[in-house]
């Protein structure tokens, strides 16, 4: 006589159980390319003073504040600079008299920005977060200048590549609210290894992380440069007081391919 064999299931059934449904494996996310417009829920009060100044003179905001105005958090990570592009340099220099007639106050510039003081409570701009004028340019890899999907598209993380549309909506990458809403860090633009692993850094201070794959696509980014490019960085993170000019050089080295 010949063995029937019988299945796990079928065991079951002549004992009088049921089976256990199989749980069904959820779909992994999968990484989506271009930008989406989402909703604000928050924030627009504290900038609505600012706001005239820069989208009537051309201006846009973008990255960390608008971030924050548009997570899908219940309380989101606070954002607490505001970040102004300008598409052309012409808009950079109109902005730039606006914030002034304003009673902005500088505070500090360099090659990539105007940084103004922070707004105490008696300025008509007030409770707007400290303002952060960067410069228009387009040098090596850095895009910081032009329509606002090709400025975004320059920046490196999901959760920061987003723009102020109008007071209600926002030009998002399309895997910004997936990403937010597990503080997740998804990259997809590296200008310099270091700087990349120095952000990552930051952000894991406000809780985003990278996966184990993220984490190897600075690896490999590292791996694919020059020595020439390698033993200056390194140089550099070995001093212990380096100079004002070894600073501007890093500084270019960390932001544009050579």
């Amino acid at each position: 006589m010949t063995e029937k064999e019988v299945s796990h299931e079928e065991a079951l059934e002549a004992l009088g159980k049921k089976p256990k449904d199989k749980k069904k494996k959820k779909d992994r996310y999968k990484s989506q390319e271009g930008f989406i417009q989402v909703p604000v829920y928050r924030g627009f009060t504290a900038i609505q003073h600012i706001w005239p100044v820069i989208y009537d003179n051309g201006g846009v905001i973008l990255g960390g504040y608008v971030r924050y105005m548009c997570s899908p958090i219940l309380k989101p990570i606070p954002a607490t600079d505001l970040d102004i592009y300008s598409p052309t340099k012409e808009i950079f220099a109109k902005l730039s008299e606006a914030l002034k007639t304003k009673g902005c106050e500088m505070k500090s510039e360099n090659d990539l920005a105007v940084l103004y003081q922070p707004f105490k409570k008696d300025h008509p701009l007030f409770p707007c977060p400290t303002v952060n004028l960067v410069k228009p340019m387009e040098e090596g890899v850095v895009v910081t200048q032009g329509e606002m999907d090709h400025i975004l598209s320059n920046f490196d993380f999901t959760v920061v590549r987003i723009g102020l549309l109008t007071p209600g909506i926002a030009l998002a990458d399309a895997d910004f609210l997936h990403d937010e809403a597990k503080k997740f860090l998804r990259i997809k633009n590296i200008h310099c290894p270091v700087s990349t692993i120095y952000r990552v850094m930051k952000y894991n201070r406000k809780g985003y992380w990278p996966s184990t794959t993220e984490t190897i696509k600075v690896l490999i980014d590292w791996e694919d440069r020059d020595e020439e490019y390698k033993i200056k960085i390194m140089n550099f993170l070995q001093k212990e007081d380096p100079t004002q000019e070894e600073i501007d050089m890093m500084e270019r080295l960390m932001r544009v391919f050579d």
